[in-house]
């Protein structure tokens, strides 16, 4: 008969204890304050939690960019009579237009000359070469083809002498020599990146 008078006695010991803990959770139980056990972290503890974690992987990243070469890019507009290569302003001798397929169409030299190609005209048949690394792109004025390193495919637009000036499809040309080609409609702009290939 005692031990069911204990029982509620026992109890509240019980439910002091863990009315105890969980206060000395909630105030800390002796945690510095601002420190990572303390339940009310301060913004500047948080801060400075966040940067030391985030300080190797940032060392990491400065290293990764500084041994990545640069990718050469090319900005050239519709109706615009320079294009950018880089940040250096270069003039055009032709501007690019909008072919009758929807196409950017560009003038051959200054194309070949800021994206680093060399090229060949042969005036007898009407055909471009162009050459970058180890790509070949041939095309011919008036024929809707391409040929990529020996091998033919046809292309929905052709190069076009215009004033005496070799205008090529934009697309066909960089894409076949390892650019990544970027159009922006609203600025009739397009963006060139250099990715090999």
């Amino acid at each position: 008969m005692s031990a069911k008078r204990n029982e509620p006695r026992h109890s509240l010991l019980c439910l002091g204890a863990v009315l105890l803990l969980a206060l000395s959770l909630l105030l800390g139980a002796g945690a510095a304050v601002g420190s990572a056990d303390d339940p009310l972290v301060t913004r500047g503890w948080v801060d400075q939690y966040i940067a030391s974690q985030l300080a190797p992987f940032e060392a990491r990243l400065e290293k990764a960019a500084s041994q990545m070469p640069e990718v050469p890019s090319i900005k050239l507009w519709i109706g615009r009579d320079y294009l950018l290569n880089g940040e250096e302003k270069v003039s055009l001798d032709s501007k690019p237009y909008l072919g009758e397929t929807g196409r950017t169409m560009v003038p051959l030299r200054a194309l070949g000359e800021a994206i680093g190609a060399e090229f060949n005209w042969d005036n007898s048949t009407k055909r471009v070469v162009y050459t970058k690394g180890d790509k070949e792109v041939v095309l011919w004025v008036g024929r809707a083809e391409v040929q990529v390193n020996g091998q033919k495919m046809t292309t929905d637009c052709a190069p076009e002498l215009v004033s005496g000036r070799l205008m090529v499809p934009l697309r066909v040309i960089t894409e076949n020599l390892g650019f990544h080609l970027i159009w922006s409609n609203e600025q009739k702009m397009a963006s060139l990146l250099y990715l090999g290939g």
